[in-house]
């Protein structure tokens, strides 16, 4: 009978959905993920606005504008939660020039698209420390879908196009250096 074995899958695409008022916040995130995570691979156009979902209307007022940023860096799935974290000490930063700035961290495999939530709900999967991971697309027969519990926002059609460029992207360097 063959035999099972555990195996670390290979890092994942890291990425930042930003939300915001001020276009200088957009410049002063940049230089700050650039230094903390790492160069800066793609960078959306303007997408439709970020809308909080039900457990992130008590604390976000999204601004008007939204923008995806995909770093160099890979990641394993597990840091996510420490991207989180990094994140909301960012948030809170920005936040002190742009009480609209929303940070949501993220990663892109072949199979599914991740984002990291700081509360519960009953699609989420807890991680640790706080962290819930929520799958707002996965991937099936070369297709890009969106899960019911996934927010209306990552069915915007410039959105889905963001993210299926992305996930090709991953697909492609994969196993590049």
């Amino acid at each position: 009978m063959p035999q099972e074995f555990l195996e670390r899958p290979p890092g994942a695409a890291f990425f930042l959905i930003l939300s915001y008022e001020q276009e200088d916040i957009l410049f002063e995130l940049k230089a700050m993920g650039e230094k903390r995570f790492s160069k800066i691979l793609y960078e959306s156009v303007l997408l439709p606005k970020w809308t909080p979902d039900e457990t992130e209307r008590e604390f976000a007022y999204p601004g008007r504008w939204t923008k995806v940023l995909s770093f160099k860096q890979r990641i394993h799935r597990e840091e996510l939660v420490e991207k989180k974290r990094e994140c909301l000490e960012f948030q809170t930063l920005l936040q002190k020039k742009d009480q609209s700035v929303l940070l949501i961290p993220g990663y892109v495999t072949s199979h599914n698209i991740v984002i990291a939530k700081s509360k519960d709900d009953f699609h989420r999967m807890y991680l640790f420390q706080g962290v819930f991971g929520e799958t707002v697309y996965h991937f099936s027969r070369g297709q890009l879908v969106v899960p019911n519990t996934a927010q209306n926002y990552f069915r915007e059609k410039e959105v889905s196009y963001f993210f299926n460029t992305l996930r090709e992207s991953y697909e492609f360097n994969k196993f590049k250096s």
